[in-house]
Protein backbone atom coordinates (compact mmCIF):
# COMPACT_ATOMS: atom_id res chain seq x y z
CA UNK A 1 0.00 0.00 0.00
CA UNK A 2 2.82 2.36 0.92
CA UNK A 3 4.61 1.86 -2.43
CA UNK A 4 1.34 2.43 -4.33
CA UNK A 5 0.86 5.81 -2.59
CA UNK A 6 4.49 6.80 -3.24
CA UNK A 7 4.11 5.85 -6.91
CA UNK A 8 0.99 7.99 -7.27
CA UNK A 9 2.70 10.92 -5.52
CA UNK A 10 5.68 10.59 -7.87
CA UNK A 11 3.37 10.66 -10.92
CA UNK A 12 1.60 13.76 -9.58
CA UNK A 13 4.96 15.51 -9.00
CA UNK A 14 6.20 14.63 -12.50
CA UNK A 15 2.93 15.95 -13.98
CA UNK A 16 3.24 19.23 -12.08
CA UNK A 17 6.87 19.60 -13.21
CA UNK A 18 5.83 19.08 -16.85
CA UNK A 19 3.05 21.67 -16.53
CA UNK A 20 5.47 24.16 -14.95
CA UNK A 21 7.97 23.68 -17.78
CA UNK A 22 5.22 24.19 -20.37
CA UNK A 23 4.12 27.37 -18.58
CA UNK A 24 7.66 28.76 -18.62
CA UNK A 25 8.00 28.06 -22.34
CA UNK A 26 4.66 29.72 -23.10
CA UNK A 27 5.60 32.76 -21.00
CA UNK A 28 8.89 33.11 -22.90
CA UNK A 29 7.09 32.96 -26.23
CA UNK A 30 4.59 35.57 -25.05
CA UNK A 31 7.48 37.95 -24.26
CA UNK A 32 8.98 37.53 -27.74
CA UNK A 33 9.07 40.66 -29.89
CA UNK A 34 7.98 40.69 -33.52
CA UNK A 35 9.88 42.85 -35.99
CA UNK A 36 7.21 44.39 -38.21
CA UNK A 37 9.55 46.33 -40.45
CA UNK A 38 12.89 48.02 -41.00
CA UNK A 39 13.07 51.17 -43.08
CA UNK A 40 15.74 53.64 -44.10
CA UNK A 41 15.09 57.35 -44.45
CA UNK A 42 17.61 59.93 -45.48
CA UNK A 43 17.93 63.61 -46.06
CA UNK A 44 20.60 66.22 -46.51
CA UNK A 45 23.36 65.22 -44.09
CA UNK A 46 21.53 62.41 -42.24
CA UNK A 47 20.50 58.78 -42.55
CA UNK A 48 18.11 56.98 -40.18
CA UNK A 49 17.42 53.29 -39.77
CA UNK A 50 13.98 52.77 -38.20
CA UNK A 51 13.21 49.39 -36.58
CA UNK A 52 9.56 48.68 -35.78
CA UNK A 53 9.62 45.99 -33.05
CA UNK A 54 7.15 46.96 -30.30
CA UNK A 55 8.22 45.70 -26.89
CA UNK A 56 11.61 44.54 -28.12
CA UNK A 57 14.90 45.18 -26.40
CA UNK A 58 17.78 46.41 -28.53
CA UNK A 59 21.53 45.91 -28.33
CA UNK A 60 23.73 48.08 -30.56
CA UNK A 61 27.36 47.13 -31.18
CA UNK A 62 30.02 47.42 -33.84
CA UNK A 63 31.46 44.59 -35.92
CA UNK A 64 34.87 44.64 -37.63
CA UNK A 65 35.44 44.28 -41.37
CA UNK A 66 33.63 41.19 -42.66
CA UNK A 67 33.79 39.21 -45.88
CA UNK A 68 32.44 42.10 -47.99
CA UNK A 69 35.09 44.61 -46.77
CA UNK A 70 32.43 46.57 -44.85
CA UNK A 71 32.32 47.30 -41.16
CA UNK A 72 28.89 46.99 -39.59
CA UNK A 73 26.80 48.58 -36.89
CA UNK A 74 24.68 45.69 -35.59
CA UNK A 75 21.29 46.17 -33.97
CA UNK A 76 20.31 42.92 -32.24
CA UNK A 77 16.75 42.31 -31.08
CA UNK A 78 17.01 39.23 -28.82
CA UNK A 79 14.08 36.83 -28.36
CA UNK A 80 12.41 38.09 -31.54
CA UNK A 81 11.28 37.03 -34.97
CA UNK A 82 10.46 38.65 -38.27
CA UNK A 83 6.71 39.10 -38.79
CA UNK A 84 5.23 36.04 -40.42
CA UNK A 85 8.65 34.35 -40.49
CA UNK A 86 9.30 36.00 -43.85
CA UNK A 87 12.81 37.22 -44.51
CA UNK A 88 12.67 40.78 -45.88
CA UNK A 89 14.71 41.94 -48.85
CA UNK A 90 18.25 40.80 -48.05
CA UNK A 91 19.90 44.11 -48.88
CA UNK A 92 18.61 47.67 -48.99
CA UNK A 93 21.10 50.00 -50.72
CA UNK A 94 21.67 53.36 -49.01
CA UNK A 95 24.80 54.67 -50.76
CA UNK A 96 25.00 57.88 -48.75
CA UNK A 97 28.47 58.97 -47.62
CA UNK A 98 29.94 56.31 -45.30
CA UNK A 99 26.72 54.24 -45.22
CA UNK A 100 26.57 51.54 -47.89
CA UNK A 101 23.56 49.30 -47.17
CA UNK A 102 21.24 47.82 -44.57
CA UNK A 103 20.59 44.08 -44.16
CA UNK A 104 18.11 42.20 -41.97
CA UNK A 105 18.37 38.54 -40.99
CA UNK A 106 16.98 36.03 -38.54
CA UNK A 107 19.72 34.39 -36.48
CA UNK A 108 18.13 31.74 -34.28
CA UNK A 109 15.96 33.58 -31.75
CA UNK A 110 17.50 36.98 -32.58
CA UNK A 111 16.78 39.39 -35.42
CA UNK A 112 19.91 41.28 -36.50
CA UNK A 113 19.84 44.50 -38.48
CA UNK A 114 23.25 45.20 -40.03
CA UNK A 115 24.16 48.69 -41.20
CA UNK A 116 27.18 48.22 -43.47
CA UNK A 117 29.53 51.19 -43.48
CA UNK A 118 32.84 52.03 -45.12
CA UNK A 119 34.03 53.56 -41.84
CA UNK A 120 32.07 54.19 -38.65
CA UNK A 121 30.06 57.42 -38.93
CA UNK A 122 28.93 59.52 -36.00
CA UNK A 123 25.69 58.02 -34.77
CA UNK A 124 23.24 57.94 -31.90
CA UNK A 125 20.25 55.85 -30.91
CA UNK A 126 16.82 56.70 -29.62
CA UNK A 127 13.09 56.16 -30.00
CA UNK A 128 10.67 58.05 -32.20
CA UNK A 129 6.98 57.27 -32.73
CA UNK A 130 7.41 53.84 -31.11
CA UNK A 131 10.31 52.86 -33.38
CA UNK A 132 13.92 52.26 -32.41
CA UNK A 133 16.03 54.70 -34.44
CA UNK A 134 19.71 54.65 -35.33
CA UNK A 135 20.53 58.16 -36.58
CA UNK A 136 23.78 58.72 -38.47
CA UNK A 137 25.79 61.57 -39.90
CA UNK A 138 27.03 59.78 -43.05
CA UNK A 139 29.63 62.42 -43.93
CA UNK A 140 31.58 62.52 -40.67
CA UNK A 141 33.55 59.69 -39.07
CA UNK A 142 33.33 59.30 -35.34
CA UNK A 143 36.50 59.84 -33.32
CA UNK A 144 38.26 57.34 -31.11
CA UNK A 145 37.80 53.70 -30.28
CA UNK A 146 34.74 51.58 -31.03
CA UNK A 147 31.75 52.51 -28.99
CA UNK A 148 31.06 49.99 -26.22
CA UNK A 149 27.96 47.86 -26.73
CA UNK A 150 24.87 49.23 -25.06
CA UNK A 151 21.34 48.02 -24.60
CA UNK A 152 17.97 49.71 -24.63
Amino acid sequence: MKSWILGKMRNVCLGLAALSAAGVLCAQQADAAVVHGVSVTKGKGWVRVNVNAPGGSFRVHELPVGTAAYRSIAIDIPNSSIRGGLEPKTRVPVNEGLVAQVRVKQMGGTVRVLVDVVSFPKYQTGYQNGHFVLGMDPYHMRNGNPIAPHQR
